[in-house]
């Protein structure tokens, strides 16, 4: 092999130089015929997947041994790196409290779930996860973790979401004793209602679709439900061009509010309430690496799953702030508030927007209107 006239040895400084192979990430070896020493001339550099987006794909539902190919380390490795970045994330319940400067919650659900975890204190090896979950956005307002579903646990969750100053007049419940007692104990004021209401809440927006596919009266019964929501996010950034705005887009957009209506009643499981804690129970249920604290890998997943953009576009944190905002999983780790976006007053993404928030507020179980059509033909009676 002929010696390389350009090259001279870094050690020795002799011009004897032959090409020696190349390193196992592709850099090109060089070796001296003078002193015998091997060196690399330059390293290409090694691209590492980004830390955000592996520890989003793992959230997701990727396992450690998924990930190998990817970032080219061990599954213990991978699961020290994206714990490491977990536990640098902030806390989802401050983050929540840094987005918006007031809480205002119409009506919360409190469910709760169970998830496999190891634990000393636990024979069965389980972990219960409780959560308070805005009704209009499905944002989860506050969880708690602990070692069983008991009064302690809704106590606890219910009593720093009041030092956090989120009052809720409504709160909705599966008729847990658990859970009644710590309503009562921390919200004394708050009326407490059965998930039935919710049920009977969509068997009457069902019945007004079925009846009278464009119906003015829906359109009427959602302006007046997001008025009642008491959320002037929306209302402040609409001024900037119409006060009526918001109504207007509504009554001019009759077909499209109530296929809207029809995709959220269709598609309940993935959408609504019961995705949110499926999606959790389908993640959570074999979660294997949950050695240790399960804290930063629940609050990592929680912040995931509000800040990822729905079918409309929008996140659940947009809708929860009522505002439209660029939120991601980014963001969030660095302690960074969503971004506002300004659109246009003839923007498609500002009428899917406002028509999502009017159709979420008239399916909150807060108030109800006997149906003006003819009760013998209502599917309700």
């Amino acid at each position: 092999m002929r010696n390389n006239e350009n090259i001279s040895c870094i050690y020795c400084k002799s011009t004897k130089v032959i090409r020696h192979g190349k390193t196992s990430t592709g850099n090109r070896r060089y070796r001296c015929r003078s002193c015998g020493k091997t060196w690399v001339m330059e390293k290409a550099e090694t691209i590492r997947p980004d830390i955000v987006s592996l520890t989003e794909a793992y959230l997701s539902g990727r396992t450690f041994r998924d990930l190998v190919d990817i970032y080219r380390s061990s599954p213990l490795r991978i699961n020290k790196k994206v714990r490491e970045f977990l536990e640098g994330c902030p806390d989802w319940e401050e983050y929540l409290d840094l987005c918006v400067s007031k809480h205002n919650v119409r009506l919360a659900y409190l469910v709760g779930r169970t998830f496999a975890a190891a634990t000393s204190e636990n024979p069965k090896h389980t972990m219960y996860l409780a959560m308070a979950v805005d009704s209009l956005s499905n944002v989860i307002l506050g969880f708690e973790l602990s070692e069983k579903d008991d009064y302690k646990t809704w106590f606890k969750l219910l009593d720093r979401m009041r030092s956090r100053g989120i009052e809720i007049p409504t709160i909705m419940t599966n008729g847990s004793i658990h859970i009644e007692d710590a309503v009562h104990a921390v919200y004394p004021n708050t009326v407490v209602k059965l998930f039935y209401h919710r049920f009977y809440r969509d068997k009457e927006v069902q019945c007004c679709l079925t009846r009278a596919p464009m119906n003015v009266k829906l359109l009427n019964d959602a302006i007046y439900a997001y008025e009642i929501c008491n959320n002037h996010n929306l209302s402040r950034y609409l001024k900037i061009t119409n006060d009526k705005f918001f109504h207007e887009v509504l009554k001019s957009s009759p077909d499209y509010f109530c296929n809207r209506l029809r995709e959220r009643l269709d598609n309940k499981p993935k959408i609504r309430i019961e995705g949110l804690y499926n999606a959790f129970q389908a993640r959570f249920e074999k979660f294997h690496m949950l050695k240790s604290d399960p804290y930063p890998l629940v609050n990592g997943w929680i912040a995931k799953w509000m800040l990822q953009p729905l079918d409309i576009g929008f996140s659940r944190l947009s809708i929860y702030m009522q505002l439209p905002v660029i939120t991601n999983f980014r963001l969030f780790s660095c302690g960074q508030i969503p971004v506002l976006n300004i659109f246009s007053t003839d923007s498609p993404r500002l009428k899917t927007f406002i028509v999502e928030i009017a159709a979420r507020a008239l399916q909150i179980p807060i108030f109800y209107n006997r149906c003006e059509m003819k009760l013998d033909k209502c599917s309700l009676y």
